[in-house]
């Protein structure tokens, strides 16, 4: 990995090293978790506006796939998922 050195305010710099060193993080692992962390949620928030914007003969056929598969949610296979 090639480090650089990128601009920004002593405070926000402060901030990122208090937050890593909370974390046991180095401030660039930081910067990586809190980036990451970012993305994701751009493409759950994408994934939910593409749902939303679905025809309704795409969410019949989501119904109708699920409602299929009820029955396999009282084989016991899975007791306690969490």
């Amino acid at each position: 990995m090639t480090a650089t050195t990128i601009k920004v305010s002593a405070e926000t710099r402060d901030r990122v090293n208090e937050l890593a060193a909370s974390q046991g993080l180095t401030a660039g692992s930081m910067i990586e978790k809190v980036l990451a962390d970012y993305l994701w949620r751009q493409e759950v928030a994408l994934a939910k506006q593409q749902m939303l914007d679905a025809p309704a003969e795409v969410w019949a056929d989501y119904l109708e796939e699920t409602r299929s598969m009820d029955g396999s949610l009282a084989d016991g296979l899975m007791v306690d998922p969490w």
